[in-house]
């Protein structure tokens, strides 16, 4: 959360219902935000959890490979939660290719996603069931491509972006990565 509160400019990529935007308006962020979803109606659940809170957030929806951020709007910090598992791997290069585009040289981008976990045979099995569920469900009802889990780590760190920091939670199941796009880092 805190490389969130430090930004100015901040693109939240598939911020669905708006939790985590909720959740960053409540610990007092004063950046500029732009939450972008292909869903209208997500964009709706968003808009209403922000509240007053949200007045300095814009809403725009549209297909991530069509990105195209105001003039005036060059992102410092971009949040991508749950959002890059959706998508086969060539797509997944393109995306990080936009992502490059958009955001400033040297900015963070923060990826929380499933991870295929490690570990004891359990785990590894409980997480394959999980993942594969969760990839067929959103198949079905959100129209997401991916069949299966895309090597997010390895795609986007062989695109250039350097991995800062990463942290795994249950058991190996979800990661989340602090990376940095290609370019000079700002200070």
């Amino acid at each position: 959360m805190e490389r969130f509160l430090e930004a100015e400019q901040i693109l939240l990529l598939g911020e669905g219902d708006g939790r985590f935007l909720e959740a960053l308006l409540a610990e007092g962020c004063r950046a500029d935000i732009v939450c972008y979803d292909a869903s209208t109606d997500m964009l709706d659940l968003a808009r209403k959890r922000a509240g007053e809170k949200g007045n300095k957030v814009r809403f725009l929806a549209g297909d991530i490979r069509n990105l195209r951020l105001p003039n005036n709007f060059r992102p410092d910090v971009i949040g991508a939660h749950f959002f890059m598992d959706c998508f086969e791997g060539k797509e997944l290069l393109d995306i990080a290719g936009i992502i490059t585009r958009e955001g400033i040289p040297g900015g963070t981008v923060i990826v929380t996603d499933f991870k295929l976990p490690g570990g004891s045979w359990v785990w590894r099995l409980r997480g394959r069931l999980l993942i594969y569920l969760m990839l067929l469900f959103f198949r079905v009802f959100a129209g997401i491509s991916a069949r299966r889990l895309p090597d997010i780590y390895s795609l986007v760190t062989n695109y250039g972006w350097k991995c800062r920091k990463e942290a795994l939670f249950d058991h190996g199941l979800v990661c989340s990565w602090i990376l940095e796009l290609p370019g000079h880092k700002r200070s």
